[in-house]
């Protein structure tokens, strides 16, 4: 070994590993490529680095850098060379104390594995990591699962032969007494283990089955210390297992939903523990809706899920919180089981929850009903009447998060039986009138998307409410905030398309204000008004007829097929909706274009 080959590579190794600045990192990376990568004793240079630097960042760089090597050099040495890195992988893994450094030498062995066990070398490899498994150390404990755990990702074909042998191991080391690293790692290897149990196996199905209560146990320990990222990763393993063909779960079904329940309801826990608890629920309504209905325990799971739906979100719309979680469950159930298992218990908890002095309480009932009003569509149409009302209530309710969230339920009501929902126009109407007047704005945001949702069903009745309401919808067009006046757009777009030739008093006015948004740029916001204008033109064109709207069409044609040039996708769909409906209005006239 040319130790001056070593030791430039070990500099490049080290200036990689501090390099601040892409260029450098480009730089370095190009000249590792050229000069070192090419050549076959990067192999052992990157092994010796691993075993004997210093620094453990750097061993397990080397290491990284070293198992992408070794699909492209491994076979051009000879058989004692490979069995003298064998070895020494195996020396050096016992002997690394630093974890990542570990890890990445376990990828090393992996990689090797890959293309030595298919073709019958390597054969003492297996009988090393049980033996490691097997130590009374907990260190090389640690090892030898976290390398089989590896193993699975290349050479699981060779592992499930020796499947029950693996499973009595595995039954060992996921009560390991001293490292919850040893039990986490064995429960991630048991979950990929599982993946090559078929369904009609039943021994291995009974052997598996069998550790999933001490799968709990893991689980459980890992929320009871803190242990934030391994909980994550026991909670991805059973995540996994709801979607397998092999019912590996079912034996213990119930007492994980019982599990799931009190974690996600635990407020003592940390909120991100929560979360994954509500998920595993989620995926559980999603792909075990006939285990959850054979267990009579959907209405349970409601009842403690509507609870939580009452306790406060982040300010961000975008970041998980238990509430909004257990929203999805919610969800869930109502898209994936039948309606009158979930509606009358949800509807229940909206009546009782109303009532409630705390507005808390009434918000999580409006959220709710919103939720689940998508799969129970057909089931509650005849009650309608009875959904308008409690929906009323919360609109004129005192406080805000509650006419929020009401008119939140509003527009999915509405989006879901509009023609019902626009029965109750006399009701409805001027509650919206009164929340489109609030200085809170995302409470006329989501007042103007319901009235929306309303208008497209309305017809007729509309007419005695357009005054007001396009006076509203151009003041709010010209002065509301950059999420509101998409909405306020695409709201007059569907009073133009609900109120046809009455439209034409306002015509001038709002055909103005739309060519000038379709000829907007900037930042998202206003791509997206940009884009709602592009499909209120064509709304308004279908309603006023070619003759008013020929002045026009030159304009609009001409910054729709600018719109196609941006970077908007979003664009480009409104401006094919645009062309769509102006060759169906203008017809001969738009072959010009």
């Amino acid at each position: 070994m040319d130790p001056q080959f070593i030791a430039g590579l070990q500099d490049l190794l080290q200036k990689l590993a501090s390099a601040l600045d892409t260029e450098t990192i480009k730089t370095v990376t190009s000249t590792l490529s050229q000069q070192f990568y090419t050549e076959s004793a990067c192999v052992p240079a990157l092994l010796t680095i691993a075993k004997d630097h210093e620094q453990p960042h750097i061993r397990q760089l080397a290491a990284v850098e070293m198992r992408k090597r070794i699909p492209v050099y491994w076979s051009t040495f000879d058989a004692d060379t490979q069995q003298q890195m064998r070895d020494a992988i195996l020396q050096m893994i016992i002997a690394e104390t630093n974890n990542l450094a570990r890890h990445s030498l376990a990828r090393v062995i992996s990689s090797i594995a890959e293309l030595d066990i298919p073709n019958q070398r390597w054969g003492d490899l297996i009988q090393f990591l049980y033996k490691c498994c097997q130590s009374p150390t907990a260190a090389h404990r640690e090892i030898g699962i976290y390398v089989l755990d590896s193993l699975f990702e290349t050479i699981a074909d060779t592992l499930s032969e020796h499947m029950q042998h693996l499973f009595n191991l595995f039954s060992t080391l996921i009560k390991d007494p001293e490292s919850l690293v040893v039990r986490v790692t064995t429960l991630e290897a048991l979950g990929k283990a599982a993946e090559f149990i078929e369904p009609e196996d039943r021994s291995a199905i009974n052997a598996f089955q069998a550790q999933v209560p001490a799968m709990v146990q893991v689980l459980q320990k890992c929320l009871e210390v803190g242990e934030e990222d391994s909980a994550s990763r026991c909670f991805e393993v059973f995540n996994s297992l709801l979607i397998l063909e092999t019912p590996l779960l079912n034996r213990h079904f119930a007492e994980l939903i019982e599990f799931s329940i009190n974690v996600g309801s635990n407020e003592e826990f940390d909120d991100n523990l929560r979360i994954m608890a509500l998920n595993f629920l989620v995926w559980t309504a999603t792909y075990k809706r006939g285990r959850l209905q054979k267990l009579k325990i959907v209405k349970l799971l409601i009842d403690k899920m509507m609870p939580i739906t009452s306790q406060e979100d982040p300010e961000d719309i975008d970041e998980d919180s238990p509430s909004r979680v257990a929203l999805r469950v919610l969800n869930a159930l109502s898209t994936n089981l039948p309606p009158q298992h979930v509606f009358p218990v949800v509807i229940a908890h909206v009546v009782q929850y109303m009532q409630n002095a705390d507005p808390m309480f009434r918000k999580g009932a409006m959220l709710s009903l919103a939720i689940v009003i998508e799969g129970c569509v057909d089931y509650t149409r005849l009650g309608t009447g009875d959904i308008v009302a409690l929906v009323c209530a919360g609109l004129s309710d005192p406080d805000a998060r509650v006419r929020r969230a009401s008119c939140m339920a509003l527009g999915c009501i509405a989006d879901e039986l509009g023609d019902e929902v626009a029965d109750h126009h006399e009701k409805l109407m001027p509650l919206i009138f009164n929340l489109m007047n609030e200085s809170d704005m995302m409470i006329v945001k989501y007042a103007i998307n319901a009235l929306d949702s309303i208008l497209e069903g309305l017809g007729e009745p509309i007419l005695g409410y357009l005054p007001h309401l396009m006076q509203r919808l151009v003041h709010l067009l010209d002065v509301g905030s950059a999420e509101v006046k998409p909405l306020a757009l695409a709201a007059i777009g569907s009073a133009a398309h609900s109120s046809g030739d009455a439209f034409a008093p306002y015509f001038n006015e709002v055909i103005l204000r739309v060519t000038h948004a379709m000829s907007l740029t900037g930042d998202d916001d206003v791509m997206a008004l940009r884009g709602i204008a592009t499909d209120t033109a064509g709304a308004i064109a279908e309603t006023a007829g070619k003759d008013a709207f020929r002045p026009y069409l030159e304009e609009t044609m001409k910054l729709a097929l600018q719109g196609m040039e941006l970077d908007s996708s979003n664009l480009r769909e409104c401006g094919y909706c645009y062309f769509a409906v102006m060759s169906r209005v203008f017809e001969g006239e738009f072959t010009q274009y």
